[in-house]
């Protein structure tokens, strides 16, 4: 009888601390909303380093990118001075860049995508157009030709140029056409005929590179600008021309 009173009592306080606990979560939901921020922040902060490390590691990998592109570049332009294009292997380039042909070909197809990539970077810009001139004035590229003969002797004259007159002479014609055909604005303009927009673009890609070799082979005499004057009268008369009487 006496075992009554207690196992009831044991009862009401065993059930005590569950109605605290209960009460407890129930009476701070800004605890609760508190710990959820933080752990959001957590997240968020876990993302941030992950992104950060991706980057620098895209960062160190562009780095490596640009920094064997310039040893390539750099070695090419080395043997150039001092050999004949055609007479220049894929094997020499990339071992004078200290890099393997497999490395090389990661980044230039062939030894002719290198020397487009080369010739973008450098002489296209030297190429432009004037508004109130049909002919596309090249002054700037007689300049780097008369100071760096050697090269471009290396690319065009004689017999051991390999590939390098065609891949130039398609060169000039990307660089000087693309600019010049912003300029074909009219609907009757030759220059928005597919036809004469083919034969114009190859004229002028053949006339600047005979007028460049004609001139490499006397030794480059006068100066850039005279050299411009020659090119505007071949070249600027016939496209005037053309475009007068469309």
């Amino acid at each position: 009888m006496l075992q009554t009173p207690r196992s009831g009592h044991n009862r009401k306080m065993a059930s005590t601390p569950v109605t605290k606990q209960k009460s407890a979560t129930v009476s701070h939901p800004v605890a609760a909303s508190h710990l959820g921020q933080i752990v959001a922040e957590r997240g968020v902060a876990k993302q941030n380093r992950v992104a950060d490390r991706r980057q620098a590691e895209q960062t160190k990998k562009d780095l490596r990118i640009i920094r064997t592109r310039r040893q390539i570049d750099a070695a090419f332009v080395e043997i150039i001075h001092h050999r004949a294009y055609g007479n220049i292997r894929v094997s020499d380039i990339a071992k004078k860049a200290g890099v393997g042909r497999a490395t090389f070909y990661a980044h230039y197809i062939s030894k002719d995508d290198l020397l487009r990539s080369q010739f973008r970077r450098i002489v296209a810009p030297m190429i432009s157009i004037r508004t109130n001139d049909p002919c596309p004035d090249a002054t700037a590229l007689f300049a780097h030709m008369k100071s760096s003969p050697r090269i471009y002797k290396a690319l065009m004259s004689g017999h051991e140029t390999g590939n390098a007159p065609r891949v130039l002479r398609e060169c000039f014609e990307d660089a000087m056409w693309r600019p010049l055909a912003n300029h074909a604005v009219s609907e009757g303009d030759p220059l928005n005929s597919s036809v004469q927009a083919s034969m114009v673009k190859r004229f002028l890609g053949a006339s600047l590179l005979a007028v460049i070799e004609g001139w490499l082979e006397q030794g480059a005499p006068g100066s850039p600008q005279e050299v411009q004057k020659v090119f505007r009268k071949l070249v600027g008369g016939g496209l005037g021309a053309l475009r007068a009487h469309s």
